[in-house]
């Protein structure tokens, strides 16, 4: 990965989140503080935090404000598994999720991190090169959308339904390979209609 990070893996310095100096009432533009939906907020001192709007779930503001939303990534060479790589030296990542149209030029991606120190560290690398394109690197405005977590008994019977199809293809594996295959009625009725 050093080949796509200037000077051989130094973080550069967070530069100041522009929104502090911008002296416009944010209630106006109808977002809500986020420390008025989640008190912890307001504890994590010096990590600038934009505002959210009115409309987010509040069990999901922690994992918001330990997302980050990456874009400008190449479809045809970006990979979750690359990206998991370059922000594993920002901070521990919890799940990332590539979004957008594979056809087109470029994609995005959400990496979500185990704690929220890790994303000023992430949006220090807006406009660093990965690959062939600078990235693009804000704070996320949602969570990232999960596969459901399975209850060991789903699990169960799921893996007994795969292992039930894995025994039915070696049973018609071992059949095919056995000489006279070919006349035993039931392959015949089952694959080849029976000439």
């Amino acid at each position: 990965m050093t080949s796509l990070m200037p000077g051989a893996g130094l973080l550069p310095i967070p530069t100041p989140n522009p929104l502090t100096t911008l002296g416009v009432s944010l209630s106006s533009l109808g977002a809500i503080p986020a420390a008025a939906l989640d008190p912890s907020i307001a504890t994590l001192g010096e990590i600038p935090q934009p505002p959210l709007m009115g409309n987010v779930d509040p069990s999901k503001i922690d994992e918001i404000r330990r997302t980050v939303y990456v874009g400008n990534l190449n479809s045809q060479t970006t990979t979750a598994d690359q990206l998991l790589e370059f922000f594993k030296q920002v901070g521990e990542v919890k799940f990332v999720r590539m979004a957008g149209d594979e056809t087109q030029p470029t994609r995005f991606a959400f990496v979500e991190f185990a704690d929220q120190n890790s994303v000023p560290r992430a949006l220090a690398f807006n406009g660093v090169m990965f690959g062939d394109r600078p990235l693009k690197i804000n704070h996320s405005n949602n969570a990232i959308v999960k596969p459901p977590e399975m209850t060991p008994q789903a699990a169960a019977k799921e893996l007994e339904e795969v292992m039930k199809r894995v025994r039915e293809a070696q049973s018609f594996i071992s059949a095919a390979i056995e000489p006279g295959w070919l006349h035993s009625t039931s392959l015949c009725n089952d694959f080849l209609g029976c000439f």
